[in-house]
């Protein structure tokens, strides 16, 4: 098993990597780190990624670099498409190991299919979405997502109408979430299809439903918050000992 410590050192590698635009490097590099993440979740019989950043002092939260990584394998994908695959193969792992966290597994999935739409294979992207819409009829990102495959990328097949379709699908869901989101998408393809009356109608009914907007929508308005601030390995211990964390009160998370 490897040490958590060399996991979290080659994590911190990638972000180096990634900031100096080395994305290929990087994302390789954290996918290296990944299986010893998925290695230490296997050997402490741990149920997810957020136990293992419970118990383990990381210099980062898992979570994030977890996400990072699911969006810096699209970017490199755009590059070389072999990334697309890593990523397929990555999220579908990842779906094992973030728990219940649902706006993990939406997003996830969301990379997923989307991925098998980068490399062409859209048979493959409408059937997950359709599976996935099918357990969760009230998923709006994963109608936009779906959507999105089908005109919004560089290898989209640049089909306006059926995205619109999807989305309109959506719309017809009297419980569904994120649909001021999803009024958004429909305003952006009503103006590729130079539908003035249709913009303008989708228009009023966004600011009517900005107010309702919910947290996983991009429109929603966060209320001031201390978020918790989380001390790096090499940073002073908060206990006040003068000592580094990880030779502190971070050496005790090691177990």
């Amino acid at each position: 098993m490897k040490n958590y410590v060399e996991i979290d050192d080659k994590i911190q590698q990638g972000y180096e990597l990634v900031l100096n635009r080395q994305l290929a490097k990087g994302c390789d590099l954290w996918l290296d780190a990944w299986e010893g993440v998925k290695d230490l979740i296997i050997n402490t019989g741990a149920k997810d990624i957020f136990e293992i950043e419970k118990n383990y002092s990381f210099t980062d939260f898992l979570s994030n670099y977890v996400q990072k990584l699911k969006m810096e394998l699209h970017n490199a994908g755009l590059a070389d498409p072999i990334y697309h695959e890593k990523r397929i193969q990555y999220c579908t792992e990842l779906l094992k190991y973030c728990g219940d966290r649902q706006n993990m597994i939406e997003s996830t999935r969301r990379a997923i299919a989307e991925s098998y739409s980068q490399l062409g294979y859209m048979d493959t992207c409408n059937r997950l979405f359709e599976e996935w819409l099918q357990e969760d009829p009230n998923w709006g990102w994963g109608y936009i997502g779906w959507s999105d495959c089908n005109y919004l990328y560089k290898t989209s097949p640049k089909d306006y109408e059926k995205g619109e379709q999807i989305l309109l699908k959506a719309m017809v869901q009297p419980e569904l979430r994120d649909r001021v989101d999803v009024v958004s998408r429909l305003i952006e393809i009503n103006q590729g299809l130079q539908r003035v009356n249709k913009v303008r109608e989708y228009k009023a009914l966004f600011h009517r439903l900005m107010p309702s907007a919910s947290p996983t929508s991009l429109y929603y308005k966060l209320s001031p918050t201390i978020n918790p601030v989380k001390t790096g390995r090499n940073e002073p211990c908060p206990c006040g000992s003068g000592k580094k964390y990880k030779k502190c009160c971070g050496a005790k998370m090691v177990g």
